[in-house]
């Protein structure tokens, strides 16, 4: 990728070198034909310039690709860091809302699997057993369904 900085700073060179050597030149002849070469070596000179320039605009995409690809994984992750891994009974687990978060968006768990995936699925309660002693939840994303005993329910998320 950077061979075209060393054979334009070949063609320069080569290009001065034959500039200094018409000065000395007397004969017409010698002279056209030195020109003729320095005319092709400054037209090598163009084409690895031109070869740089190309390089540089798809490095320059490149970045702004990477730099995209950044913000949009920067944002995901900061909305998985709003989330803590909660016990909701032996051998359960989700993610919750965090406490700093409650008061921006209303009580809600995610599911761990889609979660461990990089995606936040918020579960859905399905429904709700006798006297409040347990609820059913699943994922709308991979259809994950479990149940979180009244023990173990977050008080947020228990019916007044």
């Amino acid at each position: 990728m950077i061979d075209w900085v060393a054979a334009a700073f070949t063609s320069a060179k080569t290009a001065g070198d034959i500039a200094k050597s018409l000065i000395t030149l007397r004969d017409e002849d010698l002279v056209r034909g030195r020109l003729m070469d320095l005319t092709g070596t400054l037209m090598d000179l163009q084409q690895q310039m031109m070869q740089g320039q190309l390089e540089q605009m798809a490095l320059i995409k490149q970045v702004a690709e990477l730099e995209d690809e950044l913000k949009k994984v920067t944002a995901k992750q900061n909305v998985l860091d709003r989330y803590e891994l909660l016990s909701v009974g032996p051998a359960k687990v989700v993610y919750a809302l965090k406490a700093e978060f409650a008061a921006m968006e209303p009580a809600h768990l995610c599911c761990t699997n889609c979660y461990d995936k990089g995606h936040r699925s918020v579960l859905k309660a399905q429904g709700q057993g006798s006297q409040s002693d347990y609820m059913k939840f699943s994922c709308p994303a991979c259809s994950y369904t479990f149940y979180i005993t009244g023990q173990y329910l977050p008080a947020a998320l228990r019916v007044r």
